[in-house]
């Protein structure tokens, strides 16, 4: 069964780094595609009835969330913000924002030596939903809470904890699996709430 896993997780990889490999050869660079096509400002927080048609891209929209958390994970490390990272550039209808980047940089592995608080690819995704959906100044935020809820959710029923060494152990020390899945999932989330996806 391990095996198997391990020759899964491997091919994936292979997969990934060709895909890259592939654009990077037509002249894009993988890790700046959405955000330079993005514009930079005039972004509004969202809310509960906000949406965004986004046709019939939504599952490649997610795919490409996982694909890029999980090879920016295995090429640059830091659970928080390659999450953060690969769903600004998965999300085209929301801006990069260079300061919500920053920020998750030493939120990975628990934020702590001993890796016994949050995993940082659930805070990363928390980070997120709450720069989309938070308040500006103590507000309303049922709907930021509503989303990280279901977040964690997915990380209790796949991995039964968002304690990041549990999840190590859960696992098996796959970081970019876990990235890349927090981030499929957490865009997923996003887009059945803010766009025509179902």
């Amino acid at each position: 069964m391990k095996k198997n896993k391990e020759k899964l997780v491997n091919s994936r990889r292979k997969f990934i780094k060709s895909t890259s490999i592939l654009l990077m050869a037509c002249g894009l660079n993988v890790e700046n595609i959405s955000a330079s096509s993005r514009k930079k400002s005039g972004f509004k927080v969202l809310e509960e009835n906000d949406r965004f048609d986004i046709g019939n891209t939504g599952n490649q929209i997610i795919q490409k969330a996982y694909d890029l958390g999980f090879l920016y994970e295995e090429k640059h490390m830091g659970c928080a913000r390659c999450t953060v990272a690969s769903l600004q550039d998965a999300i085209d209808f929301v801006p990069a924002d260079i300061g919500l980047f920053r920020s998750a940089s030493c939120l990975d592995g628990g934020a702590t030596q001993t890796k016994l608080a949050n995993c940082g690819a659930f805070t990363g995704a928390g980070m997120f939903i709450g720069w989309i959906c938070g308040t500006e100044r103590f507000g309303d935020n049922k709907l930021s809470h509503k989303l990280i809820h279901e977040v964690h959710k997915y990380f209790q029923k796949e991995y039964g904890s968002v304690i990041c060494k549990k999840i190590r152990d859960s696992a098996e020390s796959n970081c970019p699996e876990v990235v890349g899945k927090a981030a499929q999932r957490t865009t997923e989330i996003i887009l059945k709430q803010f766009t025509n996806y179902e």
